[in-house]
């Protein structure tokens, strides 16, 4: 599909999604591409009239694993606890944090997990869901560093939690929630470079691929690294990218492929089993990518692009599926398949209404069919003579009875007969 601006939806685009968008200005848009009258309405979640300066989303992640609650983060101390209902409804709860901004959120037996710009970990122990304000307790802190870009939460043990940023002393770690946020693991640096210089580090964003052990990670600095953290703390494959201006920003990783974005709205796909090069490349973006999220089957490819567009591409083919214009810069996105309820309404009314359409097309057809023909139609085929025929017309008079024949038909009737007298005579 060419390059272009505009809304879009591509027509091979039939799975069944919504999207979930914060944006720089702070507010929390939901989309449904899936809707067939206007796939590009966009709904808040939140209040717009209580935004400030302050409230640009920077963490929106899902809570538990039915996807029905929302983690958001903003620039200032305030988390926002987002229930979705099965109607469509949003209950929202705001829970206050001592650090500002907030890089990363996660949610764990009842404890709600917010990582701080700072490189502090806070742990907050929730009340009862019923309850508007949280149980009064001091936070749990964890110090990472002094600096973090990002807090991830793994999806299949969700007690474990991984962090990094920028230098040396802020590089990939990870924590056991379970274990009193126990570190078990550090990441090592490269070794020197061939000038005896220290390699930089900057890990901007974590990715754990289909499993705790095994995490990504993108830098400013424009490489990809692999990690396994059975094996060794130095990665056990990277990419490095000798282009000028390739940072990498963004970052989500399934199966053996690695996706990143780039602040110059460039997205590109890695495999694992060789990280040499890229393997694909996505087109379409003229901001920088700020967030990127993969749905449950790893074909569908979200993206939040500072150029004010949020877009769906196939993973696999590289096609630009869905584009949609949010009119504030998109910092974070989620994809998920539609809740049961509202695609079985969507399907139900594209099957009913071809089934009464085809019904009153059968009912107007039998009435055409019914009509008669044309007279004269008829009287043109009455006067032609029949096959086989016999000289004393006695086919004729059995197949026309004398009150139905015409004129015509009366008067060659005659003529045959006077024809007939006059050979008797001779």
């Amino acid at each position: 599909m060419k390059w272009t601006t505009a809304n879009l939806k591509h027509p091979n685009y039939t799975a069944k999604h919504e999207l979930f968008v914060g944006t720089h200005t702070g507010s929390f848009k939901h989309l449904l591409p899936a809707a067939e009258k206007n796939p590009y309405a966009q709904s808040n979640l939140s209040d717009v009239t209580a935004l400030d300066k302050e409230s640009r989303v920077t963490a929106l992640t899902y809570g538990n694993e039915a996807k029905t609650e929302i983690l958001l983060g903003r620039a200032k101390n305030v988390a926002e606890l987002h229930s979705l209902g099965v109607g469509g409804g949003v209950n929202t709860r705001r829970i206050d944090f001592t650090g500002a901004p907030i890089v990363g959120l996660a949610r764990y037996n009842n404890n709600l997990i917010g990582g701080f710009g700072n490189g502090n970990i806070q742990i907050l122990s929730l009340g009862a869901a019923d309850e508007e304000e949280e149980a009064i307790v001091d936070p749990v802190l964890i110090n990472t560093g002094d600096q973090m870009d990002h807090m991830r939460q793994c999806t299949i043990e969700r007690q474990i939690v991984a962090t990094g940023g920028k230098a040396r002393q802020n590089n990939l770690k990870v924590y056991d929630l379970s274990a009193d946020g126990k570190q078990i693991f550090s990441s090592k640096n490269l070794p020197n470079d061939y000038l005896q210089l220290e390699v930089p580090v900057w890990d901007s964003d974590i990715g754990f691929v289909d499993g705790p052990s095994v995490l990504a990670t993108c830098s400013r600095h424009g490489y990809v690294r692999l990690y396994d953290t059975r094996k060794q703390r130095r990665p056990v494959t990277h990419f490095a990218s000798e282009e000028h201006g390739m940072s990498f920003a963004s970052l989500v990783a399934k199966g053996h492929y690695i996706y990143t974005g780039t602040t110059m709205g460039v997205l590109k796909a890695f495999d694992t089993r060789r990280m040499k090069t890229h393997v694909h490349t996505y087109k379409g973006f003229t901001g920088g990518i700020s967030d990127l999220h993969l749905d449950d089957t790893g074909k569908y490819l979200s993206s939040a692009s500072l150029d004010r567009y949020v877009r769906v591409h196939d993973a696999d083919s590289t096609v630009l599926l869905y584009q949609c214009y949010v009119k504030s810069k998109a910092t974070k996105v989620l994809i998920n398949q539609v809740p049961l309820q509202q695609p079985e309404s969507i399907e139900n009314d594209d099957e009913v209404e071809p089934e009464e359409q085809v019904h009153k097309k059968n009912k107007n057809k039998k009435e055409v069919k019914a009509t008669p023909l044309d007279t004269e139609y008829e009287n043109m085929f009455e006067q032609m003579d029949t096959v086989g025929d016999s000289d004393d017309g006695t086919a004729e008079e059995q197949t026309t009875a004398p009150e139905q024949q015409t004129p015509a038909t009366k008067k060659r009737k005659a003529t045959k007969q006077s024809q007939k007298s006059k050979k008797k005579k001779q």
